[in-house]
């Protein structure tokens, strides 16, 4: 049996290029005990995929290299079992490989969410609504007293964090790129007010719409965004920091890319705090009702780009950082 699989050919430094990654052949070999061999039905685009691509030991967590498959978040199907737990058919979700057919270790995925879309399972049920519920939930503490901002709130994980703060009571000021998004995150999405970063002044607009300070942030960008909102802080906030888009095409992650603000956390006694998505484990069970709660109430969607074609990921994946994806990046790999 044929594949065909991204292969990192170097680490990508600075700005993206999809030059990182080439389309290989290779032949498919079965599974050992204990493995799964895994025909790829839908690939998640991620973030967080550019930087593993710097190939950076630091946040290099599944320890890719070059000559390595570039590897993601995946709905598939069992082709072949070496596993007591899987039988031939079984549609999964876990972390998988950039190519048509992956062998994995079983441990890696679980069984698809019944009774959802095969999307959802790449969007609400996976690491985008953990970040969500984790941020705002487990590290943010969400009241439903809280002014909530959500940078980023037109992407992926903002808008999942923009749904959940809403449902909670909460009021929600988004901050997203363009009029089109910022129309999403408003009449769709629930926020009381949307602010147009590429147009607008961050800093004066939050000054505006949010008189007593933010109570709660979560940070999808950091850079300039971040500083806008550190002058912005009531008194005893918590920022939950679910990533820093500005970064991840800097040469340099330690460039704070015009962060100038950070002593607001000494004068407004703030708490900043990063996290992992469904961490500490002893609360997954927790996020993971909230989720299913949330989502079977109708008060959050899934909300996927779909684009055809494993040809496409590497330019595809440039889309979020464009600020050009309309929702949650999705390779369709092939036909469920």
């Amino acid at each position: 049996m044929k594949n065909q699989a991204w292969i990192i050919q170097h680490a990508s430094r600075g700005t993206y290029s999809p030059a990182c990654l080439k389309l290989e052949q290779s032949e498919v070999q079965s599974p050992r005990a204990g493995e799964l061999l895994l025909r790829t039905i839908l690939l998640s685009l991620d973030p967080t995929s550019r930087n593993w691509l710097k190939l950076d030991p630091s946040s290099n967590v599944f320890g890719l290299a070059v000559g390595s498959v570039m590897i993601g978040a995946a709905v598939s199907e069992v082709v072949e079992s070496g596993s007591p737990d899987f039988t031939t058919g079984d549609l999964v979700v876990g972390m998988s490989g950039w190519e048509r057919i992956s062998r994995v270790p079983a441990e890696r995925v679980r069984k698809v969410e019944p009774g959802v879309p095969l999307e959802a399972n790449l969007t609400v049920f996976s690491h985008i609504g953990l970040a969500a519920v984790t941020g705002l939930i487990g590290v943010g503490n969400l009241r439903p007293t809280d002014t909530v901002v959500v940078s980023g709130a037109g992407g992926a994980t903002g808008a999942i964090a923009v749904q959940v703060a809403v449902a909670h009571g909460a009021r929600v000021i988004g901050i997203a790129g363009g009029p089109e998004k910022c129309r999403l995150v408003a009449d769709e999405l629930g926020a009381e007010s949307a602010i147009d970063y590429k147009s607008a002044d961050v800093e004066a607009e939050l000054r505006r719409l949010c008189p007593g300070g933010v109570d709660l942030f979560f940070d999808n960008v950091g850079g300039g965004i971040l500083d806008a909102v550190l002058m912005n802080l009531a008194l005893h906030a918590r920022i939950a920091v679910c990533g820093q888009m500005a970064l991840y095409n800097s040469e340099d992650r330690h460039d704070g890319q015009g962060v100038r603000n950070l002593m607001e956390l000494v004068f407004r006694r703030v708490r900043m705090e990063g996290f992992i998505a469904g961490e500490p484990a002893e609360r997954l069970p927790e996020y993971w009702a909230e989720l299913t709660r949330l989502f079977h109430e109708g008060k959050i969607t899934s909300r996927p780009q779909i684009i055809p074609g494993i040809e496409k990921a590497p330019e595809a994946l440039q889309l979020l950082f464009d600020g050009a994806n309309t929702g949650k990046l999705i390779i369709e790999v092939s036909p469920p």
